[in-house]
């Protein structure tokens, strides 16, 4: 007799020894406990029942080796006994012949029950003399349950899984046949995906609701018709299972609120009428979506039965091995276990539980954050990069499918499928366009022109004889406030007093332009080359990204400071990519003024990241640190503008981004065209005037002036060089009393704004950066 278990595993398991002995002409039967009657292993009921059968050896898989005292009654009827299995072993091992990986000093250790197994069929038949060919006949089976049964897929588990599916693709097995088409899957493309998410649940789900040997029969059935019949029993079997699974769910949870506890270490939840069938499952979820250990357990009388489920990096078996005192028995493996406990007990063991974890986590308790593999966008979201990612396969646990940051992107199209459980969507990014799809929500609570960053998957989606790209979105996460109000001034350090040093700074003569000149040309004549070291491709958000995370000194080079600050999100947005990095400084700056708020952005740069634009840099190349990494987030506007921005720092990066050149085309027009702001400053400052009486503007009335709205607020540099305009053409006065400078109007007559040399300059600089922009970027 084959003694079995329940689960996925322990059905493959069954069939594949089945199979072997009956090769060999065997007299065999199986047997697999009923979850909710007997539970996990072996029992002495079942021992007793198996004797009267006539059994002279019995050959567990998946189960048995902590059944010490078990295996002394089966001896003691008079039968052999054979354990395989793979489970965390005991104090004391069975006195019987035992193949474990780990016992045996097996050097992958991971191995599933079915892996096992099929180890063991395979040293049968080669002792009988038969074809070793057949061992590749079990390895569909072996790949099924390795990934029902949640193992790692590294070293050989990851070779026995990628076969595994080759010969499942072939569905030379009635039953795997019967399944796959019950699933609607096609056989050819059948992915690990697939073995966890739909062939898995319905072996499960037998043992869950059903009966168990359900699924053995199905794999060793030899009549197509026979077997397309179990194939639909078990499709019957699941979709009651889900539904029994969601009433578990719901009170589940009801539970936990009840509990009150905030932020507990561990989930120890319990309650009446609850299916044994389902709490594994209901407990993973809890998992999921609380980022703590759970254990479920479902209550009879006075006794519970409950299902365990850890997080990375906690030895699940130790810590309820370190509560055993309080439980009438346990078993498992570090990431899923078993127990049973008294129902007076619970209240105690969720407390020592509790310390356990605790202790054995420490700080990384509620490590739930996902890690990223890579951020990408744009034309990247495509069939290619998808296609390259399948040649990783087969992923999941320990080797997980590659996890996509899509910095910035919008969801449109939106539409829920599966009632209302999931949803369909295009994802936008950088201006390409990705089939997505989200499972387990109806939506993301946001308009399609808001931008979220999206954790998620790519994968091929064969659909109807084409295949296409499909973003897989695990979650989506709104970016940081856009800022607003008197934060933003206080990003800009745009304080009264500083305000009006820059200012005044500005108002110098004709100054500030032959500095410009001046420091571009020294700066020309000392950079690298002509062209950036690289040209990433990517929206320029991706780039930023990658850049941010790699957790050097970053100066980030944009056509417009202040707007590009506020679009990302201001420091809150631009740090979110950096990672455990994520402390470190960032600083925004959008002011080519000299003085100590320059050297405190660049002391910024030199330990984490700054932002700034070409016009500022133009001034400031000098301090830039050597080591410093340059993103031009932007295009550059000139040549002058390139040459500051490549002289600075180690290495100098650009972006294909096309927005971006929209973006800097954008920047040109609106800094170096006057004639619009002009009339609202000379406006504001007639008003001030009729007003008073005639008298000028000054003191707080003309800084609120000269600053502007809040949703059109003025840089000092743009005020002054505003006022210079309308002083040059005869429009407006300005004076400095006591240190206290006032302005106002001289005349209302039209004048012609190109009298002003300032004016003429901006016009002309405008047309020149425009025409440079849309040249060099063909």
């Amino acid at each position: 007799t084959v003694y079995g278990d329940f689960d996925a595993d322990g059905v493959c398991a069954t069939a594949i020894i089945v199979n072997m002995l009956r090769q060999i002409g065997a007299d065999c039967d199986w047997f697999i406990p009923d979850r909710i009657t007997a539970g996990y292993g072996l029992n002495p009921d079942a021992i007793r029942e198996i004797s009267g059968r006539g059994t002279r050896l019995v050959i567990t898989v998946d189960c048995g080796v902590t059944s010490v005292e078990e295996v002394e009654l089966a001896k003691s009827l008079g039968m052999g006994i054979i354990i395989t299995d793979h489970h965390r072993t005991g104090a004391e091992l069975p006195a019987c012949t035992i193949l474990h990986p780990q016992v045996s000093g097996y050097p992958f250790p991971q191995l599933c029950g079915a892996a096992v197994a099929a180890k063991f069929a395979s040293a049968v038949r080669r002792e009988a003399g038969l074809d070793p060919a057949l061992d590749e006949d079990d390895l569909d089976l072996v790949a099924l349950a390795s990934v029902a049964d949640v193992m790692p897929l590294t070293g050989e588990n990851r070779r026995l899984v990628r076969e595994g599916l080759q010969v499942a693709r072939r569905a030379r097995r009635p039953g795997m046949r019967a399944l796959i088409a019950e699933c609607r899957l096609e056989a050819s493309r059948l992915s690990s995906e697939d073995l966890g998410f739909r062939l898995g649940p319905r072996i499960n789900a037998a043992g869950r609701i059903y009966r168990a040997d359900a699924g053995v029969e199905l794999f060793l059935c030899g009549s197509a018709d026979r077997a397309a019949e179990i194939a639909n029993e078990l499709g019957r079997a699941n979709s009651e299972r889900r539904r029994i699974e969601r009433e578990v769910e719901t009170a589940a949870e009801s539970a936990r609120r009840d509990l009150g506890e905030q932020d507990p270490p561990v989930l120890v939840l319990a309650g009446d009428g609850w299916h044994p069938g389902v709490i594994g499952i209901v407990a993973a979820k809890l998992v999921r979506r609380h980022g703590v250990p759970a254990v479920v357990i479902a209550l009879d009388g006075g006794a519970g039965r409950g299902s365990a489920r850890g997080v990375p990096g906690l030895d699940l078996h130790d810590a309820i091995a370190s509560t055993a005192d309080l439980l009438e028995g346990f078993g498992g493996h570090a990431a899923a276990a078993g127990l049973q406990i008294r129902t007076e007990r619970i209240p105690e063991f969720r407390d020592a539980l509790g310390r356990a974890v605790s202790r054995m986590l420490g700080e990384s308790l509620r490590g739930t954050n996902e890690p990223v593999d890579a951020f990408a966008g744009g034309s990247e979201l495509a069939i290619g990069l998808a296609e390259e990612f399948e040649r990783l396969e087969p992923c999941g646990k320990d080797n997980s499918r590659i996890a996509l940051l899509i910095p910035s992107a919008r969801i449109t199209d939106l539409r829920e499928i599966g009632d209302g459980k999931h949803c369909r969507f295009t994802v936008v990014s950088g201006g390409a366009r990705a089939a997505g799809v989200c499972f387990g929500r109806a939506g993301f609570g946001v308009d399609e022109d808001t931008p979220l960053d999206l954790l998620a998957e790519i994968s091929v989606n064969h659909w109807n004889g084409s295949s296409e790209a499909r973003i897989q979105v695990r979650d989506a996460f709104p970016l940081p406030g856009r800022g607003g109000g008197d934060r933003d001034r206080t990003l800009q350090g745009c304080e009264a007093g500083e305000w009006w040093q820059r200012f005044d700074f500005a108002m110098d003569g004709d100054a500030p332009l032959e500095r410009l000149r001046t420091a571009g040309d020294g700066a020309v004549a000392h950079r690298r080359g002509d062209r950036p070291d690289a040209v990433l491709d990517g929206p320029a958000e991706v780039v930023l990204a990658e850049l941010v995370s790699s957790g050097e000194p970053l100066l980030v080079v944009t056509a417009d400071a202040r707007r590009r600050w506020l679009s990302l999100g201001g420091a809150e947005g631009v740090a979110r990519f950096a990672g455990a990095g994520g402390d470190r400084p960032v600083s925004g700056l959008w002011s080519g003024s000299p003085g100590d708020a320059a050297g405190a952005f660049f002391q910024t740069v030199s330990e984490g990241v700054g932002l700034t634009d070409y016009e500022s840099l133009l001034t400031l190349a000098g301090p830039v640190p050597e080591n410093t990494l340059v993103l031009l987030f932007d295009p550059p506007a000139s040549d002058l503008q390139k040459g500051v921005a490549l002289s600075c720092g180690r290495s100098a990066y650009a972006t294909s981004d096309r927005a971006a050149i929209e973006f800097a085309v954008a920047a040109a027009v609106d800094g170096h065209s006057l004639t619009g702001d002009l009339r609202v400053l000379f406006r504001s400052l007639k008003d001030a005037v009729e007003r008073s009486g005639g008298g000028d503007a000054g003191g707080e009335e003309l800084l609120e002036i000269l600053r502007g709205d809040r949703d059109h607020e003025r840089s000092p540099e743009r005020a002054a060089l505003l006022l210079r305009v309308l002083i040059q053409t005869g429009l407006a006065r300005t004076e400095s009393l006591g240190g206290a400078r006032r302005a106002g109007i001289v005349s209302s007559e039209k004048v012609d704004l190109t009298d002003s040399p300032l004016f003429s300059e901006q016009e002309r600089l405008y047309k020149e950066q425009v025409a440079f922009l849309r040249q060099s970027n063909r």
